[in-house]
């Protein structure tokens, strides 16, 4: 089963090849002055969504539901939301979440900070061991693992084989929940609100293990008018900021500071590390790693989208705002660690950080369900190319010539859509 996570409405595509131009992974065509889209190729970037002007391409993501009334519901918050929400703390963000009507806001706060120390200690062992190659990539982002697995898989292998923060959390909050409210698990409903699109549904390589723990997820855009009106009500009432009975897990910087980018690697106590943001940045390291360059660097956090999960594609404000007021929350608490390195060496030596599958079992999840191109179809892939001599204009509805060729081989394209043989 192919992961969707995107809609095209085709009545209002004009057929402009915007969204062509920009796919990492060049799974859209334009045909008929009307996109076609190969999901299988599809890794949730989000980019088709930014570049659009006519609005046909969207999330994938399901209408708001309401909360279950016979249900314990819990929400597990990116700490992306925080900063969404000018003049605001985080405490009220959570206050807010259970006047819409959740049971238990769940801060992501202490798991944050339980992975940075378990990327410490897996840096240290393996500069004694070498048994992952340098840079190691942070595991994080679930764009750049995909992109890895279809267009850079020599890579999988750098990629650290831990679990991500929602899945340790998600490891342990329903039972903990189920056991405190004495109800069967199965009757607690795990909500996550997120900024990344590429959630809406599981990803079936069961490498990001996260998402096997939530039931429903939500974007920040969808939620965002109704959690303002909530929050405001609230504070019309003078709660406190900070009442702990109101949710799970007292709030702190780091949260905040972990949806921009480099705050995966603030507070980190290796000293080799550096954050990229953007695609094409990405991509662009990610080649230079495959080249073999940045090996004296130890741990590289990856960001599809530009500053961050802050510039995610379901955010509702601005991302260089929402910046703002991260570094407001940083100007007045400071990013110092609350946990105790002890506590978390125990849980990271009984294997608790670590993912179930390793990231170079993803190399068949990923790779092209595309019919693979024969000797003889790359014979003649290159005579057609020195035929055109294009310059990528993508007039044919491919991205590059190299690709509309290839589309021609595979009896996907006519070689007369290409102006260049027309004339």
């Amino acid at each position: 089963m192919v992961p969707e996570y995107i809609s095209f409405v085709e009545k209002f595509c004009t057929g402009c090849t915007q969204c062509v131009r920009v796919c990492p992974t060049k799974s859209i065509r334009i045909r008929n002055n009307k996109a076609v889209f190969f999901e299988e190729l599809c890794i949730g970037c989000g980019e088709c969504i930014r570049v659009c002007p006519e609005g046909a391409v969207s999330s994938s993501f399901p209408a708001i539901e309401p909360c279950m009334k016979d249900k314990l519901n819990v929400v597990i918050v990116s700490p992306v939301l925080y900063a969404q929400f000018q003049g605001f703390m985080p405490g009220d963000v959570l206050i807010g979440l259970k006047h819409m009507g959740f049971d238990h806001a769940i801060d992501l706060s202490y798991y944050l900070e339980m992975f940075q120390y378990a990327v410490d200690e897996f840096v240290l062992e393996n500069r004694q061991t070498h048994n992952a190659p340098w840079p190691l990539i942070s595991p994080i982002c679930p764009v750049v693992i995909r992109l890895i697995g279809l267009n850079y898989p020599n890579l999988l292998d750098h990629i650290l084989p831990l679990r991500r923060p929602v899945g340790l959390l998600g490891d342990e909050i329903r039972k903990r929940l189920s056991h405190e409210h004495k109800i069967p698990e199965k009757d607690i409903i795990i909500y996550h609100i997120t900024p990344c699109h590429s959630k809406v549904v599981p990803d079936h390589s069961g490498f990001m293990d996260d998402l096997g723990y939530v039931d429903r997820a939500l974007g920040i855009n969808r939620i965002y008018p109704e959690l303002l009106a909530k929050m405001e009500q609230a504070r019309e009432l003078e709660l406190s900021l900070f009442p702990n009975e109101h949710f799970s897990f007292v709030p702190s910087t780091r949260g905040p500071l972990w949806g921009m980018s480099g705050g995966e690697i603030a507070g980190m106590r290796i000293d080799g590390v550096i954050a990229v943001s953007g695609l094409k940045e990405t991509m662009a390291y990610l080649e230079k790693i495959e080249m073999g360059l940045f090996s004296d660097m130890e741990y590289i956090e990856f960001r599809a989208c530009t500053e961050g999960c802050l510039g995610g594609p379901l955010t509702a404000v601005d991302r260089y705002m929402a910046k703002s007021t991260v570094q407001k929350f940083i100007k007045m608490f400071g990013i110092g660690r609350r946990l105790p390195r002890r506590k978390i060496r125990q849980l990271y030596d009984k294997g608790w950080f670590f993912s179930q599958l390793k990231p170079l079992e993803l190399m068949g999840v990923y790779q092209s369900k595309r019919k693979p191109l024969t000797i003889d179809d790359m014979k003649k892939i290159e005579k057609l190319m020195s035929l055109i001599h294009g310059n990528d204009c993508a007039a044919c509805g491919a991205p590059d010539c190299r690709t509309f060729v290839e589309d021609v081989v595979r009896g996907e394209a006519e070689l007369k859509d290409c102006f260049k043989i027309k004339e």
